[in-house]
């Protein structure tokens, strides 16, 4: 974890993801610029004084519009904010997690992961509160599943499992053996890339659904 309280990770998005990322970070721009027009930040005939107050204002108004989730103008607050929708909508936000344990907070890929169809990769630096909660999250609702993995492997030591996205269809339809009890097994993982992705996702449209509501 970074000393100044931002936890830097890499979110492996899809070609879509990205250019749907671009793309609104832009169109949040452009509102932050329409925002910083209205004349309350206006600073034209004032003394140097009262200059610094009016644009020391608009600093903290633009700090509370980046919390409240009402401007994603960065790609670090959509990503928050899109994160802590995820976790909502996983019913993990309001639940107190144990501890992370070490081994969590491996660089190395999880057990079980699917990122072969990921070809991009997005920076992120995200509060440490926020990203332990992942992390916790993610281990603790996936640790049995990882342990067996963790097993196929030793079981299996000259079998090299699919590292993108298989559906659950597929997996039915054509895997059988060992493949298919390690797709399996890697479908009850959810690692933090699932969610770091996820967020972004849900980042984007709430950008959008903001936008909507403005010009509507």
């Amino acid at each position: 974890m970074d000393k100044l309280g931002k936890q830097p990770v890499t979110a492996k998005v899809s070609l879509l993801t990205r250019e749907r990322l671009t793309e609104e970070i832009a169109a949040q721009k452009e509102r932050r610029v329409v925002l910083a027009g209205d004349e309350r930040w206006s600073v034209a005939g004032l003394s140097r004084r009262e200059a610094a107050q009016v644009r020391a204002a608009w600093r903290r108004e633009l700090a509370r519009l980046r919390q409240a989730g009402e401007l994603l103008d960065t790609i670090d607050v959509l990503a928050i904010h899109g994160i802590e929708l995820e976790l909502r909508a996983r019913g993990w936000w309001d639940r107190r997690w144990p501890a992370v344990p070490d081994e969590a907070m491996d660089p190395g890929r999880w057990p079980g992961s699917r990122d072969g169809g990921y070809p991009k990769g997005v920076p992120l630096r995200l509060p440490q509160p926020l990203a332990r909660k992942v992390y916790a999250a993610c281990w603790h609702t996936s640790a049995k599943s990882i342990a067996a993995l963790r097993d196929w492997r030793d079981q299996n030591p000259g079998i090299v499992p699919p590292r993108w996205l298989v559906t659950e269809d597929w997996t039915t339809r054509e895997l059988a053996g060992p493949l298919r009890e390690y797709v399996e097994l890697a479908w009850q993982v959810t690692t933090v890339g699932d969610v770091w992705r996820g967020g972004l996702w849900r980042g984007i449209e709430a950008g959008a659904a903001l936008r909507s509501q403005v010009a509507n």
